[in-house]
């Protein structure tokens, strides 16, 4: 991690740490802090870590259909390495990930980068998924759910229709082959299409959906496991509302990852009488301290150690 990199990450922390002691009144949320047992942050953290699993198997798969084969050690390093620069501006850490295999195995950028929009669009669908009977019975974020929804099925309907996006990139590449470098990204543009073509193809997708669904699911109930820390009432059912919305509202919100906006939506759906949570405040943000500690954070500091693990690891025919 470079000094910007860290330097980003502590202001977002910070900023965030500030915010919530202003929030819940810095002495009750110490007060509630003192009562909470943090042993149960272990199996939230080892929940986090099957969504990573879950998730670099899909990447693997991905890659597979690519015709690049790596081993599944080297799927699941290459994939958490990226989280290291999740709170950088403009998802480098996803791109990342093209650096990581074009440096070790000589694949090319693009296609890596392109399959890390098939991966984003199934984790939306995913949580889509599992947020759409809790929000048929909750009415939570209605309308947030129905709009990234209309998305999706734009995005696939553009990706699936034999005509459009071709017709789209022709009549782009027409209008800029006098400037070379637009020229460039339009050719990009065409090879990030093929790759999506195939990896959106149904079998795959339904594949990738369900690994995301299954992901996130684990990562809800590691967030109902540190509600059971301040005795929140309800079950699973609201634990997944909450979180597969506020995850949603942080990815839709561009900011470098979801800090600031989720955390805002997830206290204020766990405060929300209708999902009869029954928190306070102290309580409601520090849960949402911790499990954003548990899936963000975590996941920055595990994606050092992978990296670091990685660079220490000798390419193997797999």
């Amino acid at each position: 991690m470079n000094q910007k990199t860290l330097w980003t990450a502590l202001l977002l922390l910070t900023l965030v740490l500030v915010g919530a002691a202003l929030f819940a009144d810095v002495g009750k949320l110490q007060a509630a802090a003192l009562q909470y047992p943090f042993a149960m942050l272990l199996p939230a953290c080892a929940l986090v870590l099957g969504n990573y699993t879950l998730r670099s198997i899909r990447f693997r798969r991905y890659l597979r259909a690519l015709g690049i084969y790596v081993t599944p050690m080297e799927a699941w390093l290459v994939f958490v390495s990226g989280f290291l620069l999740t709170v950088t501006p403009g998802k480098m850490g996803e791109i990342f990930k093209g650096f990581l295999l074009n440096e070790r195995r000589g694949t090319p950028i693009p296609e890596v980068a392109s399959s890390v929009v098939a991966e984003r669009f199934t984790d939306v669908v995913g949580l889509l998924a599992i947020a759409a009977i809790g929000v048929a019975q909750y009415g939570a974020h209605t309308v947030l759910f129905l709009g990234v929804l209309g998305l999706c099925l734009g995005f696939l309907l553009a990706i699936a229709h034999p005509r459009f996006l071709p017709w789209l990139l022709d009549a782009l590449a027409a209008r800029v082959e006098a400037h070379p470098r637009l020229a460039r990204i339009v050719a990009v543009g065409r090879r990030v299409h093929a790759v999506l073509k195939i990896l959106c193809a149904p079998r795959l997708l339904l594949e990738g959906v369900a690994l995301a669904a299954l992901a996130w699911l684990l990562e809800a109930i590691a967030f109902r496991l540190l509600l059971n820390g301040v005795d929140a009432t309800g079950g699973l059912g609201p634990a997944i509302v909450v979180y597969a919305m506020a995850t949603l509202f942080g990815a839709v919100s561009m900011l470098p990852g979801g800090v600031g906006s989720t955390e805002a939506v997830m206290v204020a759906l766990l405060l929300a009488p209708a999902l009869g949570l029954g928190l306070e405040k102290p309580e409601a943000t520090l849960v949402t301290l911790l499990i954003r500690f548990c899936t963000l954070w975590f996941g920055v500091g595990t994606g050092a150690l992978a990296l670091f693990v990685l660079r220490r690891t000798p390419v193997k025919n797999p």
